[in-house]
């Protein structure tokens, strides 16, 4: 059987889901950091005395951020196709609340009244830098960009002060480091994702194999029968036929294994392009045995159905290497009207499929 093929789109769609739910579970909680920090630093530098309006500003608005990640956090929760939407505004959210502490980290700086206040809010800056850095990788140009917001009035106000040039240096190589740790980041987030991706590609592909026969990837009996029973639950109107090659035995003896495997590729082939519709179940269930489950069907178009592809099998060879021979198809057909079980009506057509074969094979025989 040929692998699942891979749908670049669903693909695409499960690591933006990926992505969604690590940043929002990532994301959540950061927002109260920088409340916290802003609190350290505000104390520090006796804000809520001298500037009492301006404290409380910034607080109300760091915890207004802080609401709005735990808001998008619930939403994210129930993104259904908005990922991509949501993500953005996520990101809008961290390069807000970058900006606006990059843009605290400078005022303190520069204000000598303030200088209290320096260390704690280079630390918090570097805490901050570093998350995107660990944390945020999976848009690694955002992220870095976040860093830059973060880290470079930092780094580049403290080459200016004089009082400031051993901690502007170390600044700088932790600058360096960053972007190198993001790079990392990012590509660990990558080697894990790309690992997730094909464990899902491996269980799709055994758990096809489970349902689809090897050979014509048609159902397999197992899926015909899961078919069959839920269609019984759903009360759907519904036919069955069932087809088996006549003398498929003699192929086998004459031609060899491998034609009489052409052969079952060649009418399973046939049977996907005489049954098109979408309520139409394919299903090889046995050796030399098919069945077609037609859901929705609770009239004669099953029997007339049947009754073509019964003459158009026998009017063509189904592969190459019988072209000398005539293959033909016995069918059993009926609807479900009395069968009270799945294996009652299957049962019922079956012995259909055995009246025609008694009576001579390549006909059609429905139910009594």
């Amino acid at each position: 059987m040929p692998a699942t093929p891979r749908d670049p789109a669903v693909d695409a769609q499960f690591r933006l889901g990926r992505e969604l739910a690590e940043t929002a579970a990532r994301g959540v909680l950061g927002g109260v950091f920088y409340v916290l920090g802003w609190l350290v630093v505000a104390y520090l530098g006796h804000l809520p005395r001298d500037r009492p309006l301006l404290a409380l500003g910034l607080l109300l608005l760091f915890v207004g951020f802080t609401a709005g990640r735990v808001l998008l956090a619930r939403r994210s929760a129930q993104a259904a196709g908005a990922e991509r939407q949501l993500l953005n505004a996520w990101w809008a959210l961290f390069l807000v609340t970058a900006l606006v502490w990059g843009g605290i980290t400078l005022w303190l700086l520069l204000d000598p009244s303030l200088a209290p206040t320096r260390m704690a809010a280079i630390i918090c800056t570097i805490a901050y830098a570093t998350a995107y850095a660990h944390t945020f990788a999976m848009r690694w140009r955002r992220a870095a960009l976040g860093i830059a917001l973060l880290f470079l009035p930092s780094v580049v106000l403290s080459w200016r002060l004089a009082d400031l040039g051993g901690v502007a240096f170390a600044l700088t190589v932790y600058l360096v480091y960053l972007l190198s740790a993001l790079r990392a980041s990012r590509n660990q987030y990558e080697r894990q994702l790309s690992l997730e991706l094909a464990l899902r590609h491996q269980r799709d592909r055994y758990e096809l194999q489970s349902r689809t026969d090897a050979l014509t990837g048609l159902d397999n009996r197992r899926e015909f029968t899961v078919n069959l029973e839920r269609a019984f639950v759903q009360n759907t109107p519904l036919a069955l036929l069932v087809i088996d090659i006549d003398h498929f035995k003699q192929i086998n003896d004459r031609h060899g294994h491998a034609v009489g495997d052409a052969v079952l590729v060649a009418l399973a082939e046939r049977l996907r392009l005489h049954f098109d519709p979408p309520g139409a179940r394919l299903a090889r269930i046995g050796g030399e045995e098919f069945a077609v489950l037609l859901e929705g069907d609770g009239g004669n178009l099953a029997l007339a159905t049947a009754e073509q592809l019964c003459r158009r099998v026998a009017a063509s060879p189904l592969a190459a290497d019988v072209a000398g021979s005539t293959v033909t198809v016995s069918i059993g057909v009926g609807q479900r009207r009395r069968q009270r079980t799945p294996d009652e009506f299957f049962a019922a057509v079956d012995g259909a499929l055995y009246r025609a074969k008694q009576q001579g094979r390549n006909r059609v025989c429905g139910l009594d």
